[in-house]
């Protein structure tokens, strides 16, 4: 699965600059500085054993842990008792233990009076001038260091390896440009930064360990998305298997994918849960909050400058959209690019969907391609669209959907629907013929029958009150020859909602009726 966010009016001032920048210094730090550090470590590691540093401090440390009695004391002791002999895990274990290390630079393992702590000092001191040589020594986070101011910043571009990396990087190209667009990128440079020492500092004061990776950062920035968004609808490209599009989903709907990272992260680290430096899940809690917090702080003045991605307010911005999007879609039509026509006009109604020339237009360009469910689409849309006042243009573009074309692609509930728009706009002679259709068609007449008759009734309403003696004779025998009794009229009521199939993509209309939907809907179109 991928989701990533989506711009429809993307430009060069919606690029978010800080939140790619900050992918780059990561990937830069980890691919170019990073690179040498596994070498150094091996070649500190092989010098631990060679020299004869391993027999001084590793029995020391065995006899260390069994003095101890805590489940981690165990399970070190457990590691240590099965490492390979020649191996590094023993040492890794041994420097990944901050309590056993510490006591060693404070004489209390080897003391000044062991007939061996002369060799020891000098081989220990080599040693750890070779681990000091590591891009991680000098920029990791641990409270040992906790002086260092730069540290607070400099660890969280800093990862243990490309599966770390990849993961925190997915997180933060996902929602930073969601907050870099609110936020404004001086502002979301700050924040982040701030962000991610909050995040050090809380994990100074909770833990001893060594600590590296953005998360605590991007946890700050999840924690600025849910304020400055919170349930609002932010669009987004999603691609799962081979089903791909874009759509709108509520910002906290982007909290689970960073939790997945979190688990994800949390299982490597499972691997190796005692060895070296760690990335500190529990100081994300720190990071989440310091983001809120900031975020709340540093938010825009006017709520309309943080609309969805940015930008200027949702009036203007929807009306540039809707500008650009027209211009585009009649060029494609100018050109006979009917797909692409097609395409864009839909967006233009998703957009704007009380515009009745978009919804014409979307209808035209699709009768032109050889789409069913283009055409079917826009018939829909234009059937359950609710205007405030029929016009001309809206009869014209009626009078359209009566095209076999047009009816073929559409459910005979629809044609129903149609028939009954078509009395409204005065349109008789064309409604009728859709009638007509189903009339002669002795299982729809069966099926239909409630609806045929309110449709022949409200005809004949209409013309008896206009003094249409004729017309109404007409109507009155097509009801005495097909429902010659009122009581035995069966069949359906007309369905108050669009199609499963469709409901999602009418969502966007607001005119819509309310109520249930009817399971005939949910088959394949019923050819008319």
């Amino acid at each position: 699965m991928l989701l990533l966010p989506f711009r429809d009016n993307a430009s060069a001032r919606s690029v978010p600059v800080v939140t790619i920048a900050i992918a780059i210094v990561c990937a830069i730090v980890l691919f170019a500085f990073q690179s040498q550090d596994a070498s150094r470590d091996e070649r500190a590691f092989r010098y631990y054993r060679e020299s004869g540093l391993d027999r001084l401090e590793l029995p020391r440390y065995q006899a260390y842990l069994a003095e101890r009695t805590d489940p981690d004391a165990a399970e070190r002791l457990h590691r240590l008792q099965n490492a390979p002999a020649t191996g590094a895990a023993a040492v890794q274990l041994l420097q990944g233990d901050a309590r056993f290390v510490t006591d060693l630079h404070e004489r209390r393992v080897i003391r000044e009076e062991d007939p061996d702590f002369a060799s020891w000092s000098s081989l220990r001191g080599r040693f750890e001038e070779m681990l000091d040589a590591t891009v991680h020594a000098h920029y990791a986070l641990s409270r040992a260091h906790a002086g260092d101011l730069w540290r607070y910043l400099s660890y969280a571009f800093l990862h243990g390896g490309t599966a770390h990396w990849l993961g925190n990087m997915l997180v933060l190209l996902l929602v930073g440009p969601f907050v870099e667009a609110a936020l404004g990128r001086a502002r979301f440079l700050v924040a982040y930064l701030a962000g991610a020492a909050a995040a050090g500092a809380l994990h100074v004061l909770v833990s001893d360990a060594a600590v590296i990776g953005a998360s605590g950062a991007i946890a700050a920035t999840v924690g600025m998305l849910a304020v400055l968004y919170g349930t609002r609808k932010v669009p987004v490209f999603y691609w799962v298997f081979v089903v791909f599009g874009t759509g709108r989903i509520p910002a906290l709907a982007l909290l689970p994918i960073w939790l997945l990272n979190e688990g994800y992260q949390w299982s490597l680290q499972a691997k190796a849960p005692l060895a070296g430096a760690a990335v500190a899940y529990g100081a994300h809690v720190g990071g989440l909050i310091a983001g809120a917090l900031l975020a709340w702080v540093l938010r825009p003045a006017t709520p309309a400058r943080s609309g969805a991605l940015g930008g200027p307010p949702p009036g203007t911005l929807q009306r540039q959209q809707g500008s650009s999007l027209a211009a585009q879609a009649q060029d494609a039509a100018a050109r006979l690019d009917i797909r692409r026509a097609t395409r864009l006009y839909r967006q233009l109604v998703e957009l704007e969907p009380g515009r009745t020339e978009h919804l014409g237009a979307y209808l035209n360009v699709a009768l032109l391609g050889a789409d069913e469910e283009a055409v079917q689409d826009a018939a829909l849309r234009l059937l359950w669209a609710k205007f405030s006042t029929p016009s001309d243009e809206l009869r014209k573009i009626f009078l359209g959907l009566t095209q076999p074309k047009v009816l073929q692609a559409l459910p005979i509930d629809e044609h129903l629907r149609l028939a009954r728009r078509l009395v409204r706009f005065r349109e008789d002679a064309a409604a009728l013929r859709v009638i007509d259709a189903i009339l002669r068609d002795e299982n729809l007449r069966s099926l239909y029958g409630r609806q045929l008759a309110d449709c022949l009734l409200g005809l004949f309403t209409a013309y008896t009150r206009s003094g249409l003696n004729k017309q109404a004779e007409q109507i009155n025998s097509r009801l005495a020859s097909y429902f010659p009794s009122g009581e035995e009229i069966g069949g359906v009521a007309p369905t108050n909602r669009p199609p499963p199939t469709v409901l999602t993509a009418l969502r966007p209309i607001s005119q819509m009726s309310a109520g249930g939907t009817d399971s005939r809907t949910a088959r394949p179109p019923t050819r008319g």
